[in-house]
């Protein structure tokens, strides 16, 4: 009976000591949970595009040439040789300015000496020196095609014996660049345009653009030609040069035909 009416005291003395934390639990609001984050929405996938390709060639006519001679000499010795040349070139320079065209260039852009050699006729195959060979190269850029031939017949007589290069160019193709550039851009949208309205949608911007203007090239082979004749000046024919462009342009293309 006494150990009944303990264990009832002691049940009553822990609810009492308790009491108060149970009360403030109550009366203590609940934390607030973190809301759930909302979903991430997938981007938009990109709309569909056509890409085209837009091509433009531009003649432009050639405006100056440049001329390639070559004095080559010989001597018994590297100073003959040497020698013999440097007053051949210098006839031949003072020939090329002497014909008085305004703006004309001379530059040197080579110059070589080498022995010769020969076989001995004993049948050893020995070698040795038997003379030595100078060359000396010049370019002279013209400025007036009309010239040309008047060139070729002033340095030839004057000692040149070979003309090793003749390049007809065009001085300035900056206008042509962006013509033929202004005309493939213009090229590659009518095609998108005309195969956006075979889809029956409409054509948006351009999304990539990609090419551009090429250096001028010779229209073809005859236009740089140099012909033998017995008039008493050599005629040449100057020939056209092509601008090329190039560009590949994707366009967004929308819903809804125009």
């Amino acid at each position: 009976m006494k150990i009944t009416e303990r264990s009832c005291l002691l049940t009553h003395a822990w609810a009492l000591l308790l009491a108060p934390f149970l009360l403030l639990s109550s009366c203590t609001p609940a934390i607030a949970q973190p809301a759930p984050s909302p979903r991430q929405l997938a981007p938009q996938e990109e709309g569909g595009t056509i890409q085209v390709t837009g091509q433009a060639q531009i003649t432009v006519p050639a405006d100056r040439v440049l001329i390639s001679f070559i004095v080559e000499t010989e001597g018994a010795t590297a100073g003959e040789a040497t020698e013999t040349n440097a007053g051949q070139m210098e006839d031949v320079i003072s020939a090329v300015r002497g014909a008085g065209i305004s703006g004309l260039e001379i530059d040197t852009y080579g110059y070589t000496l080498r022995p010769e050699y020969q076989v001995s006729r004993d049948g050893s195959g020995t070698r040795s020196i038997s003379g030595y060979r100078a060359q000396n190269n010049i370019r002279v850029t013209v400025p007036d095609i009309d010239a040309t031939g008047h060139i070729l017949d002033r340095a030839v007589e004057a000692g040149a014996n070979r003309v090793a290069n003749l390049q007809f160019e065009a001085s300035d193709t900056r206008q042509a660049r962006l013509e033929a550039l202004r005309e493939a851009v213009a090229g590659a949208r009518e095609q998108a345009e005309t195969i956006a309205s075979a889809m029956g949608v409409r054509l948006g911007i351009a999304v990539e653009v990609q090419g551009g203007a090429t250096a001028p090239s010779p229209r073809s082979p005859g236009g740089m030609m140099l012909r033998a004749s017995a008039e008493a000046t050599t005629p040449v024919e100057a020939g056209e040069h092509l601008v090329s462009a190039s560009v590949s342009i994707r366009y967004r293309i929308l819903e809804g035909g125009s």
